[in-house]
């Protein structure tokens, strides 16, 4: 039986502010097929995920069987509004892929940037 490996590479991820970056992902044919993912883009800055700075995310759930879930970065806005209902997700370890469903769409979170208070300066 073959087992498919999880393997991660980097693509072009397009913020909500149409700035380009790389954001490593996974590589698995049915989630490529619907999120977004090109080739990176040499030259542009690599999207690093922090509790301010998170990417879209889409996390798919095996409601039937095993209740695992399948979290990944959605590259563009247009795969994220595009998302189907379900996905025949690659199981490791199985030959056999399993249909998960849509559970959550997570929104992308940038940092804001805000001005700062001045204080008045006391002789």
């Amino acid at each position: 039986m073959a087992a498919n490996q999880p393997n991660s590479s980097l693509f072009t991820y397009v913020d909500d502010a149409a700035n380009t970056w790389n954001k490593r992902g996974p590589i698995d044919a049915a989630i490529n097929a619907v999120d977004g993912s090109t080739a990176l883009t040499a030259g542009e800055p690599v999207w690093t995920d922090s509790p301010s700075h998170s990417c879209r995310k889409a996390v798919y759930v095996d409601t039937a069987s095993t209740f695992r879930s399948k979290k990944f970065p959605v590259y563009t806005s247009a795969a994220f509004a595009a998302l189907p209902a379900t996905l025949a997700v690659s199981v490791q370890g199985s030959a056999t892929s399993v249909t998960y469903a849509l559970s959550q769409k997570i929104a992308e979170k940038q940092r804001q940037a805000k001005t700062s208070r001045n204080l008045i300066d006391h002789a």
